[in-house]
């Protein structure tokens, strides 16, 4: 209980320092996250250091590989928090975990990264949200743009991270519209009279026909 106290302690004042939450922006935590695979990994495991470099690289990669969208880039110090304390307490229970070889603690971590893209999703998206509301003058502390690895001071933010369209665009797309509006009631209207012009003809032929 006390450790975990310590580390929640720890983590949290990492998380104030640069707000290094999006993985590939913080060094220090990643090598934090390299001690403890050394202490799980057994010494005389074959290309042991390669083995444990890839898996962080892979943590570290999560980000830019699957998470994309404008709104799924900043994030705060609380997100920062939850996403290094997931990380850790999933790599500790790993750890506990009686050690059945190199496949199955590799599956171990495929599985760990799996979840921690869940909630990374899930937390950007929760930051997104608030960032992008009325309620956004409550948000504390720096924020990070996980693209750049910035710090930003900007709390409340619109524009493509609230998925609002840039206003030439916007207004391009207004015009373009109203373009084939108007396009389109001209066409509807020329057959519609086209349409009448040769129903009157043929009705007035029709007359003459039976006239004689």
């Amino acid at each position: 209980m006390v450790l975990q106290i310590l580390l929640a302690c720890f983590l949290w004042s990492l998380s104030f320092q640069g707000v290094a939450s999006c993985l590939q922006c913080d060094p220090r935590f990643l090598k934090w996250v390299l001690t403890l695979l050394k202490e799980t990994l057994p010494g005389d495991l074959p290309n042991r250091d390669s083995l444990i470099t890839r898996h962080i690289q892979a943590l570290a990669d999560l980000h830019s590989t699957f998470l994309r969208r404008n709104y799924e880039r900043i994030i705060d110090v609380r997100g920062a928090f939850e996403i290094k304390l997931h990380i850790i307490n999933q790599l500790k229970a790993i750890k506990q975990k009686q050690w059945k070889g190199v496949f199955l603690w590799q599956l171990s971590m495929y599985q760990l990264r799996f979840s921690l893209r869940k909630k990374i999703h899930q937390i950007l998206e929760e930051f997104a949200d608030l960032a992008c509301s009325e309620d956004c003058t409550v948000i504390e502390g720096p924020i990070l743009d996980c693209w750049t690895c910035l710090r930003i001071t900007t709390q409340c933010f619109d524009g493509e991270v609230c998925g609002v369209e840039d206003k030439r665009l916007a207004e391009y797309n207004e015009i373009v519209l109203y373009v084939f509006l108007v396009c389109e009631s001209v066409i509807t209207t020329s057959i519609i009279l086209v349409y009448m012009v040769c129903f009157k003809y043929r009705k007035r032929m029709l007359l003459k026909s039976l006239a004689y």
